[in-house]
């Protein structure tokens, strides 16, 4: 049986849940907590497999409650189960240690599953949220990527120029620059790259994800 316990300061919803979970037949509700207080208790005292954790409740939030669980080094799952589902609270609830993110619109049997993965180590996230997660971890890693290559935003504005035909003297131009350097500029980049040329640096450039 997995063991969970619920988060939620509307009763109706925890009631709602209870009786849709216990219906699975391989899930026990272990107990319930309506504030971030009752649920560090809660899960000291019961240790659930899974924590299902409402995001606004009063006083701590859920994101703050899951950082609070971390801490106290709760060694279950934790869920958020909300209305809310802003790219920002999702970034932020995974920072704070929670294993998964799913919103309350989530289809019974999606929910069920999802409960008994995060339950065997794995991560959940609505799918309607997941092209903003990768979005959001592609430009993370476009950052670093600029990041450990030591590229300034004028790098990156040459590259861009330089990989659509621009000319140095055209390049110079259009960023107010003289020919001369805009040259000097592209032998640093073209350093930075690990490049002998123009052609290699564009190339370079596109297959890191920098232009």
């Amino acid at each position: 049986m997995i063991s969970v316990m619920l988060v939620d300061d509307h009763q109706m919803v925890i009631e709602g849940l209870r009786k849709l979970l216990e219906a699975a037949g391989d899930i026990d509700i272990a107990g319930e907590a309506h504030d971030t207080a009752s649920a560090l208790e809660q899960a000291r005292k019961l240790s659930p497999d899974v924590v299902l954790l409402d995001l606004r409740m009063p006083g701590a939030n859920g994101i703050q409650a899951a950082r609070r669980l971390r801490q106290q080094d709760f060694p279950g799952a934790i869920i958020v189960l909300t209305s809310y589902g802003d790219q920002a609270y999702v970034r932020q609830a995974l920072e704070a240690g929670a294993d998964g993110y799913l919103l309350k619109n989530t289809p019974s049997a999606e929910l069920i599953d999802s409960i008994r993965l995060a339950a065997r180590g794995r991560r959940q996230l609505s799918p309607e949220l997941l092209d903003g997660v990768l979005q959001e971890f592609g430009g993370l890693a476009r950052e670093k990527t600029v990041r450990d290559a030591d590229l300034s935003t004028d790098d990156l504005a040459i590259l861009l120029r330089a990989s659509q035909g621009a000319t140095n003297r055209e390049i110079g131009v259009a960023m107010n620059r003289s020919e001369i350097a805009i040259k000097k500029r592209l032998q640093s980049i073209f350093q930075k790259l690990e490049v002998n040329d123009r052609a290699h640096a564009v190339a370079e450039s596109i297959r890191r994800g920098l232009i």
